[in-house]
């Protein structure tokens, strides 16, 4: 016993070791005493209702998963969800609902969240909604006349006013993303006062930041609603829906900001433009696909393996033994490829199904415990902030409690060089409106107190307040 203390009396004494100030902290854990990076690559593989949590663990998780460049690593290994809008909307419907898909290997599991207009969305009342990067497009009503795109899991959110100016909005619009540019840019059309019959559309699209709306020109006649799953490599995808269309395949690029086409497998047809209720266009992991209806039985779906080479395309799967056709819209979009080779499919707008391949057999699931039909998108949950791509938009956040503002009035710093307010976190800010400047983390590591740094002036931050983020959470 007495050679056991005398041991760790030893140990003790050869940990006192001048350290480096501020790193690593004297009492850490030994998860705190990874290197910032690895911290990151650990984080960055927890689902986004975890991440939440580790949001209030301590300053240096909220720090960490507020920085831009954990919420990109987040978004690419984040899994794909169903996002859902009962239609109609009735009494006690009026949210949207979320299934996030956990491929366990045998199978697969599902963590359900849902948004609603009091804490997560600024309305429910929109026509209709789509999603890039974890951000939301809801396109409000006639009346509300109001383009807003959001993130949900923060709260935020930013109005575009719609520049209607009279005219009729048309079905068409969404929210996508140039890598070029680091730009989110918002699409939507019109139909012109003086045409009555609808023969061109005007399309217009809007600079996330600028807060101005540019005319595009004229657009194709046959825009309709985007697909399940619609947006690659920077581009929206949708089907012709005219007979009479000169494409299979129609694009728009949010770099160029242009207007294209991606020709179909060649096995696709002139012949087969007359049947556009045959033919489904979207994405699924990561590659563009065209379904095809050869009976009402069978639907083949084929891939294009290299986007934009058209001896890509490569007939993947052969989906047999539909249900009984309830409709001759009947329409089947998959939403992900699971590893045991079952896939999930989105039919009809009113159930999920699964298909076995190798028993050649749906099944239903109960993912949406609902009689409605609803309005589905793809959707990944992510963390980018609103306050990172929208600077210079007026920003809003839709919940706030007195225990909340408290936890924000904490983060509020103010520049010691020019004076100017800073919030050093977005993401710890769930009441607040108004413009964010940027914040800096230059400490190579989790364990040390990160240093904050006006964008404005690069003067640094007086120093943050010592109290840590557990006790005030438990204020």
């Amino acid at each position: 016993m007495r050679n056991r203390k005398k041991a760790a009396i030893v140990s003790s004494s050869s940990d006192s070791r001048p350290r480096e100030s501020g790193w690593p902290p004297a009492n850490t854990c030994k998860f705190m005493q990874l290197s910032r990076a690895a911290v990151m690559d650990i984080l960055s593989r927890l689902p986004i209702t975890t991440l939440i949590t580790c949001r209030c663990v301590c300053k240096r998780f909220l720090h960490l998963i507020s920085d831009p460049e954990f919420a990109h690593l987040h978004l690419t290994r984040s899994p794909i969800s169903i996002m859902i809008k009962t239609l109609p909307p009735i009494n006690g419907s009026k949210r949207l609902q979320i299934a996030q898909i956990e491929d366990n290997g045998a199978g697969f599991g599902v963590t359900k969240l849902e948004f609603t207009a009091k804490d997560s969305i600024p309305t429910c009342e929109f026509n209709h909604m789509n999603s890039c990067n974890g951000l939301l497009c809801l396109v409000g009503l006639e009346k509300d006349n109001s383009v807003y795109v959001c993130n949900p899991i923060l709260g935020e959110y930013i109005t575009l006013a719609s520049p209607s100016k009279g005219r009729h909005r048309g079905s068409f619009g969404g929210l996508g993303y140039s890598a070029v540019t680091d730009q989110y840019k918002v699409l939507q059309t019109f139909y012109p006062l003086n045409e009555s019959d609808h023969r061109y559309v005007e399309v217009e699209i809007c600079t996330i930041g600028t807060g101005a709306w540019r005319s595009l020109g004229v657009g194709p006649k046959d825009l309709v609603t985007l697909p399940f799953n619609s947006f690659l490599n920077g581009t929206l995808h949708w089907s012709n829906c005219s007979p009479n269309g000169s494409q299979f395949i129609h694009t728009f690029n949010f770099v160029t900001e242009r207007f294209g086409a991606v020709s179909p497998p060649a096995r696709f047809s002139e012949e087969d433009k007359k049947f556009t209720d045959s033919f489904r266009i979207g994405v699924l992991g990561g590659c563009l696909y065209a379904i095809f209806f050869e009976n009402s039985l069978r639907l083949d779906i084929w891939i294009m393996k290299e986007y934009g080479v058209t001896e890509s395309w490569t007939k993947q799967f052969a989906v047999e033994n539909l249900y009984p056709r309830k409709h001759s819209w009947d329409v089947y979009e998959p939403v992900i490829v699971l590893n045991n080779g079952e896939i999930l499919l989105v039919y009809n707008n009113d159930n999920v199904v699964c298909y076995h391949p190798k028993r050649k057999c749906l099944r239903g699931t109960t993912m949406f415990r609902t009689r409605s039909q609803f309005n589905a998108i793809a959707y990944t949950p992510s963390l980018v902030s609103l306050y990172v791509v929208a600077k210079g938009e007026q920003i809003s956040r839709t919940r706030g409690t007195g225990k909340y503002e408290m936890l924000a009035a904490e983060q509020v710093q103010s520049c010691a060089g020019c004076g100017a307010l800073l919030i050093s976190s977005g993401y710890s800010l769930p009441h607040f409106s108004g413009y964010l400047g940027a914040t800096s983390y230059p400490s190579d590591s989790i364990g040390r107190e990160s240093e904050l740094v006006c964008e404005a002036c690069a003067k640094h931050l007086y120093a943050p307040s010592q109290k840590s983020f557990l006790s005030l959470w438990s204020i």
